[in-house]
């Protein structure tokens, strides 16, 4: 942990927290969209930055589920075992992160290639380093590779197309180059972590149906001393099994949940003090090389404390799975202006719908025949209009989007463009219980220093507002002049 990380998450815990208050109007409807609240351990880990060693950081955004959601996951039958060893659907052999802190990119390359062996067959080993070298949120090769990071990050690279690429284009040496993507990632789910021990139906639900999961945990090897006197350990080398048995409020490492064993014996994390309540285990793909664990795999027991959880506290950058991902002929441009993906999210405090707009100018005639975009809430309600001017907006298509994540939404009918004229694609978004739906990405200027600096926006680029009629751009507000809506646009 160097003095410059500590001032800097200082300085943007400040920062944040002042942004988070956005007034009202004396009429009661609001002027603008307020900010929504940061994830409480992001915060948590702003304040107390030496709480993260290992590389894996809270997002500052956190996604929510329903029980509705949950239920339903529940109730799917899912075998009492899985692995995506034994399906071939990972790649091996398991890499070694050492000596940078950025297992938050290796376990979601790791989720990636393992949905790519899902959806097409195809193995692809891909690039850890270009994830971290050109996610684009810190200045320095030292920020880049020593901070840490967590899951959004990387989807936003992947969002805007720059990458992923091959390991042999771009190999883990810390010094990263630019090259085309292989494939475009079209698709995400991003869900909290786990509320209790047996809350694992949804994760599983993803492991079947889009492959590895990359999620966070408290990972400490170490001999810990117990009021007794005695030495115990989360860690079972013995077994390649991990247990951490004590509350802990602080996810430190990204690793991939490749699999589960429902009846994996708790006898087996025989160096925690006393075993974990009942059996079962998560099978998780760790960043270490392969003289670590078993060839770098290990379990870890469903009753750990530690092990992608959400325990009030907020989420540690969720659990995330690429659920739809492409060849790179699918579209021809990627229109978007939100380049760090979500660092915020916005709303109007009563709950009613929000629109958002992004103008951009065709660089071609080619018509734009899809949208990205983010949901942060399950089942939120979006629709997407687009037309040549705010007048000439018509609708394109409509749904719900029954996880939070990244989607991409192909429209009923496309829009004609032309070559060097402006148009617009336009979102709008609901979902009861939440009162800010909208993914924005912005920059954070405090006592000189700049946080999300990457993050740019220009007059005539973002707009919001509450109708169709009524948008307002945003960098004429004095709280969000470098913001940018987090909407793309896809052409033919």
């Amino acid at each position: 942990m160097t003095v410059h990380r500590h001032t800097l998450l200082v300085l943007l815990a400040a920062t944040l927290c002042v942004l988070a208050a956005v007034p009202a109007t004396a009429a009661g409807t609001p002027a603008e969209p307020e900010l929504g609240p940061l994830n409480p351990a992001f915060v948590r880990a702003l304040r107390d930055p030496d709480t993260e060693a290992l590389g894996r950081m809270p997002s500052p955004v956190e996604v929510e589920v329903s029980a509705s959601v949950e239920a339903k996951a529940a109730a799917r039958a899912l075998p009492s075992a899985y692995s995506l060893l034994s399906l071939g659907q990972v790649i091996d052999p398991v890499k070694d992160q050492s000596p940078y802190e950025t297992c938050w990119a290796f376990s979601s390359i790791a989720a990636l290639e393992s949905a790519l062996l899902k959806q097409e067959g195809v193995a692809l080993d891909l690039s850890e380093d270009n994830v971290v070298g050109r996610s684009g949120f810190l200045s320095s090769r030292a920020e880049r590779y020593g901070f840490g990071g967590y899951d959004f990050m990387a989807v936003a690279y992947f969002a805007r197309w720059a990458g992923p690429v091959t390991e042999a284009r771009d190999p883990y040496d810390g010094v990263p180059v630019a090259a085309k993507a292989v494939r475009h990632v079209q698709g995400t789910v991003m869900i909290p972590g786990r509320d209790s021990s047996l809350d694992n139906d949804l994760i599983k639900q993803l492991v079947v149906d889009y492959g590895a999961v990359s999620v966070g945990m408290h990972m400490d090897t170490g001999m810990q001393l117990a009021p007794s006197g005695r030495y115990y350990s989360y860690w079972d080398e013995s077994t390649s099994s991990y247990y951490c048995y004590e509350r802990n409020d602080c996810e430190n490492h990204g690793v991939a949940i490749v699999g589960w064993d429902d009846d994996y014996p708790a006898s087996n994390f025989g160096a925690a003090p006393t075993p974990p309540a009942g059996d079962g285990a998560f099978l998780v793909r760790n960043s270490w090389g392969t003289d670590w664990g078993t060839d770098g795999y290990f379990w870890v027991s469903y009753y750990d404390k530690g092990f992608a959880r959400d325990i009030g506290l907020g989420t540690y950058g969720g659990c995330v799975a690429y659920s739809d991902v492409e060849g790179v002929r699918n579209f021809s441009r990627n229109y978007g202006h939100d380049k760090l993906g979500v660092t915020g999210r916005i709303g109007y405090k009563d709950g009613s719908p929000i629109w958002g707009a992004n103008r951009f100018k065709a660089v071609s005639t080619r018509p734009i025949t899809a949208a990205g975009f983010y949901t942060l809430s399950s089942n939120t309600r979006y629709e997407i209009w687009a037309g040549r001017s705010f007048k000439k907006l018509t609708r394109r298509a409509r749904g719900t989007a029954t996880l939070p994540g990244y989607h991409t939404v192909r429209f009923k009918k496309r829009l004609m463009v032309r070559k060097g004229k402006p148009f617009i694609v336009a979102l709008r978004l609901y979902c009861p219980g939440d009162a800010a739906p909208l993914a924005i990405e912005q920059r954070v200027k405090f006592g000189g220093s700049t946080v999300f600096a990457a993050a740019s926006a220009k007059p005539g680029q973002s707009y919001v507002g509450a109708k169709r009629w009524r948008f307002s751009d945003l960098t004429k507000s004095r709280n969000y002049r470098t913001a940018n809506v987090c909407l793309k646009a896809f052409a033919k």
